[in-house]
């Protein structure tokens, strides 16, 4: 259900059209002062980064979307967002932040360049086992695209989803451990999943896990959608953390509402921002 507010594409019109609207937002924000409130939930154990690509139009594959993904696990919670997302947040709490933002976007404007451009790419920030264990919290927003449409904070939570695995007899070597496949369909589509034993620990990329090891690579059949393991670190970690920048109100939504809104909206703007033939990681809500 993750949804992008940045479109990396090869059309000049369309790539513009973007920056000059993040630019028109980056100058409306600009003079206004922002709070950031931060909730240390518990101490991270591991952080892992992640690779993350996704077709942006099944009709031209060179349409993607880039980004890195960050899995910070605690002993009960872990939390999974962009980082370039949480930059892009957080830039906002200071003068100093603001600033460098926007000299990123004029840069970014004068290249035709958003390869580094620091700001939102994938939108959300997931939970698992947060409030409670057993639920999946995800806090995202919705709307913003385009000057008359105002962002709502949008939040829900939903029970951990079951996801039966098959073992199959694949192995490989990723970042040297050793990784075993496994395949499951899961709200719409087929994934394949990596994981290693050697890291015991049941969770994985976006909402994928329940696996015996870390997940260090997954993909659905099509690969519109793909996680690949670059880093791990356990040493001198940020605590996994509830971000509230700006100190937003968040309404309390279902993810089947939220999806079918953000459908809608999609095909509203679908001539706008160039990805009528995109669909969400979950494709339960068309049911």
């Amino acid at each position: 259900m993750i949804s992008w507010k940045l479109i990396t594409t090869n059309n000049s019109i369309s790539f513009m059209n973007t920056l000059y609207l993040i630019g028109g937002l980056l100058f409306t924000f600009a003079s206004q002062a922002f709070a950031e409130k931060r909730t240390v939930i518990e101490p991270a154990i591991m952080e892992c980064q992640y690779d993350h690509t996704a077709v942006r139009d099944t009709l031209d594959r060179s349409q993607v979307m880039k980004d890195q993904m960050i899995l910070r696990i605690g002993k009960n919670v872990s939390q999974f967002y962009s980082w370039y997302t949480l930059q892009g947040d957080s830039m906002w709490t200071d003068p100093t932040g603001r600033k460098i933002a926007i000299d990123k976007t004029l840069e970014s404007i004068r290249t035709r360049n958003n390869d580094n451009l620091i700001c939102k790419r994938t939108n959300g920030y997931i939970y698992k086992s947060y409030p409670q264990k057993g639920i999946i919290t995800t806090y995202i927003t919705q709307g913003g695209e385009d000057m008359k449409t105002p962002i709502v904070y949008l939040y829900f939570s939903e029970e951990t989803p079951q996801q039966t695995w098959e073992m199959q007899d694949s192995t490989k070597q990723v970042l040297g451990y050793t990784c075993q496949l496994a395949t499951t369909r899961f709200r719409g589509r087929l994934w394949y999943a990596w994981f290693t034993p050697d890291i015991p620990i049941d969770n994985g990329p976006w909402k994928l896990g329940g696996l015996p090891g870390l997940i260090v690579e997954a993909y659905d059949s099509q690969d519109y959608y793909h996680y690949t393991l670059t880093g791990i670190q356990t040493q001198n970690l940020q605590p996994v953390t509830f971000y509230n920048y700006w100190e937003k109100v968040f309404e309390k939504t279902t993810r089947l509402d939220y999806l079918k809104k953000a459908h809608k909206s999609q095909i509203k703007y679908a001539d706008k921002i160039r990805y009528t033939n995109y669909d969400f990681l979950e494709l339960d809500y068309h049911q």
